[in-house]
């Protein structure tokens, strides 16, 4: 196969307009009400700074055992683990959203922490920080798309806290959305920088990503006009996750012509093709095209699609109920609905297409990549779908319900993103691995 790398999926080595509209739809207006400012932020620091500090010789990992590489990380169990201590790191003193803190924010029922994924036939070793640090040495880490890229990319940054403080600086403060982009430094020997890019369709979008009162989104396929386009030459490590955007109503345009339409009976044309998964699966490809373009020369660069981790608001109760993600323990074997344990507003099969979207566009990526340029995928969906208990839930905000007072009936809940320290730490475990296998 000569300089060529096949990619990777972990299927072997490397994974309110109304809350009735669709409780993921309601997701983003609670997370704006309740955003809080990291305390060490400070001004601006562009990405030439640091740059200029950056060091170019950090060493190789050595090559992943054998026995790893031929490891499929998507077939396994979540299983108690009575050793695991707790937390990996104390929250509390992270610049990450606040809706996340789950144990600072009372979540009771702390057993979440205590469950550790176990693949069929191998071991799954924890990320360790400070061996993450020397992997990525003078790196820029990029994490593109939606808030659960943003997710996971704090959930990295306040472990490698343990090893080293980052700066945390804020970026492209003139963009609307201005308080989802961070980068986070983390100085000398380290130089490393790890940075979110808010992009939750990865293309230019105009509508409620970018203003909330707004109810759909109009999106250009053909444009990479979003701010990680900027950056994207510069990054060492890209990784993508998005997807829960897709299903909102939106009208896509495509060499200037409305290409179609998703869940807008308003607009007087034709359906996208495929609908929003054939969207998402066009953009994902798009995406892939477009860095491939960019990362020309004999920069190394890896660049990982996450497949989406599923939200998780119980079909039974309405998603603003005290339960609507209240499970205490993770899904038997089993037990994960057929929705892949969703209960979001999708189409039938809409998890599992999204996620071969992902697997089949990164590996036809892979065919075309050049030396030096990686693709690899990290496939959560599976894994995630049976973290029901791993959400905030109603534990939102710190302190908001008082000491001893019961959660009242009707609250915001969070059924999407991932408790910090949480499920989304095992994420990175994975991503770990990857970039050892990426050498």
């Amino acid at each position: 196969m000569g300089g060529m790398q096949v990619v990777t999926t972990h299927s072997h080595c490397s994974f309110l307009k109304n809350f009735l509209t669709g409780a993921v739809f309601t997701l983003p207006l609670v997370y704006i009400l309740l955003h809080s400012i990291p305390s060490s932020f400070l001004s601006y620091t562009n990405l030439a700074a640091f740059q200029a500090h950056r060091t170019s010789t950090s060493p190789p990992l050595p090559p992943p055992p054998q026995a790893w590489q031929q490891c499929d990380y998507t077939t396994g169990k979540w299983v108690w683990d009575g050793s695991v201590s707790g937390r990996r790191y104390d929250s509390e003193n992270c610049d990450m959203v606040s809706a996340e803190k789950c144990v600072i924010n009372g979540k009771p029922d702390n057993g979440y922490l205590n469950w550790r994924w176990q693949p069929a036939g191998c071991n799954l070793s924890a990320l360790d920080p400070a061996e993450f640090l020397r992997a990525v040495r003078g790196k820029l880490l990029g994490f593109v798309g939606d808030s659960t890229a943003r997710n996971q990319a704090e959930s990295l940054v306040c472990f490698l806290s343990t090893v080293s403080r980052p700066e945390t600086t804020h970026q492209y403060e003139d963009h609307p959305m201005a308080h989802k982009f961070w980068r986070w430094v983390f100085p000398a020997p380290h130089n490393v920088s790890v940075s979110t890019y808010w992009s939750p369709f990865l293309v230019r979008a105009e509508g409620r990503s970018v203003d909330y009162a707004m109810t759909h989104d109009t999106l250009f396929l053909d444009a990479f006009t979003e701010p990680w386009t900027a950056d994207v030459e510069a990054m060492d490590v890209m990784v993508i996750s998005a997807g829960h955007w897709f299903n909102h109503q939106a009208v896509y345009y495509d060499n200037g012509q409305i290409a179609g339409v998703f869940a807008r009976p308003d607009v007087n044309e034709t359906d996208i093709a495929g609908g929003y998964i054939g969207a998402y699966r066009e953009v994902i490809r798009r995406v892939l095209e477009y860095v491939q373009e960019k990362s020309s020369g004999d920069k190394h660069k890896l660049v990982v699609v996450s497949t989406m981790a599923p939200a998780h608001f119980d079909p039974k109760y309405a998603s603003n109920h005290r339960d609507a993600c209240s499970r205490p323990n993770p899904y038997d074997e089993g037990e994960v609905p057929a929705d892949g344990g969703t209960g979001e507003v999708h189409e039938s099969g809409a998890p599992s297409e999204m996620r071969k979207a992902v697997l089949e566009e990164a590996a036809a990526a892979a065919k075309r990549q050049r030396l030096g340029l990686r693709f690899d995928v990290l496939d959560v969906a599976r894994l995630a779908s049976g973290r029901a208990d791993g959400h905030p839930g109603a534990y939102i905000v710190k302190d908001r319900y008082g000491a001893g007072k019961p959660v009242p009936e009707t609250v915001f809940n969070d059924c999407l993103h991932w408790c910090a320290p949480g499920p989304v730490d095992t994420f990175n475990d994975i991503f770990m691995h990857i970039l050892a296998a990426s050498g």
